[in-house]
């Protein structure tokens, strides 16, 4: 009997599959840059639309959205951020703040904690967070050294505590050249926001494998094999894993496992077009899995009832007639 249903099983798994990828033909990364007046763009073009311009001139599907606020504290962005998040669905968020919070005199412990609750907010919806360090500030002529000395290592430890990645602006802004980035010693020049549009294009993957597995990224083999981390069946699978496999021990453990010994396999599998394309034949039974248990409720009814018929059919078939 079982030999029987295998057909029907995988035509459903396979059409679940064709018919989600057709959903989302052309996904575009969806990244929000997230701060106080450095990352609206005061007295400037604002990074974002220069981050625009460098993920467009390097083909990557994107669409990048100012969240700024001008004159926000860290304690302010730790409770915007839910907000903006749930707004615009973003798969990453540039996160740049507490320049202001160095400016007011609020402590470098405090300031960092925000950028931690900011940072696991964000990961706790499903998006890969990028954290910048403060940059520089010589407002008066003089340098404030607590941001490089104090406020940028504590920042630097929240987010290496979380393994979220730390983009280091402040060191790609200090030193000679730092005159030409701002023009009040404190907001940046049109030069200046160059510089950290580039440095945080360095930190997004476009469309490659993204090493952090938290907050929607660590499917390696899938990425490798699809081609990008935001691929329809890649994203299902994240899905799967958010709402299935992190929520439980034994489920968290796979995880772990799987993130410890699957990239080198991965690499692999990214240099070579067949293997690609075996990989995704193997991963369709996965994939249409997934779909079901995400989405397929549906789906589910229709194949227990057809796995019910035929078990009732072949039961009737064993089972001799009363004379």
């Amino acid at each position: 009997m079982l030999k029987k249903l295998i057909p029907v099983i995988l035509l459903i798994l396979v059409s679940v599959t064709i018919s989600y990828s057709a959903d989302d033909p052309d996904p575009k990364i969806r990244i929000v840059t997230f701060g106080d007046s450095i990352t609206t763009g005061y007295g400037a073009t604002a990074y974002s639309v220069y981050l625009q311009q460098i993920l467009n001139a390097n083909n990557c599907n994107s669409v990048v959205i100012n969240e700024g606020k001008a004159g926000e504290l860290t304690s302010g962005g730790a409770e915007r951020i839910d907000s903006v998040i749930a707004r615009h669905k973003p798969n990453f968020i540039l996160i740049m703040e507490g320049a202001n919070d160095a400016r007011s005199g609020v402590s470098a412990e405090v300031a960092a904690a925000n950028l931690g609750t900011m940072m696991d907010k964000a990961v706790a919806a499903g998006v890969i967070p990028k954290v910048s360090s403060i940059t520089p500030n010589t407002e008066g002529g003089k340098e404030n050294k607590a941001i490089p000395e104090i406020y940028n290592p504590k920042i630097q430890q929240e987010a290496a505590n979380r393994g979220v990645s730390f983009v280091d602006n402040y060191s790609a802004l200090a030193g000679t050249s730092w005159p030409s980035y701002t023009y009040d010693g404190y907001h940046l020049t049109d030069l200046g926001q160059n510089v950290i549009a580039q440095e945080f294009y360095n930190s997004i993957p476009c469309g490659s494998t993204e090493s952090s597995s938290g907050g929607g990224g660590g499917c390696f083999i899938a990425t490798a094999a699809y081609g990008s981390l935001l691929e329809p069946h890649v994203a299902l699978l994240r899905e799967f894993r958010d709402s299935y496999l992190l929520t439980n021990v034994p489920g968290r453990t796979f995880v772990d496992f799987y993130y410890t010994y699957s990239p080198p396999v991965a690499e692999v599998i990214a240099q070579n077009e067949v293997l690609k394309l075996l990989v995704r034949i193997a991963l369709l039974p996965l994939i249409g899995f997934a779909f079901l248990m995400v989405h397929g409720f549906w789906y589910l009814m229709v194949l227990g009832v057809l796995i019910s018929a035929a078990y009732f059919k072949h039961m009737r078939k064993r089972t001799p007639l009363a004379c």
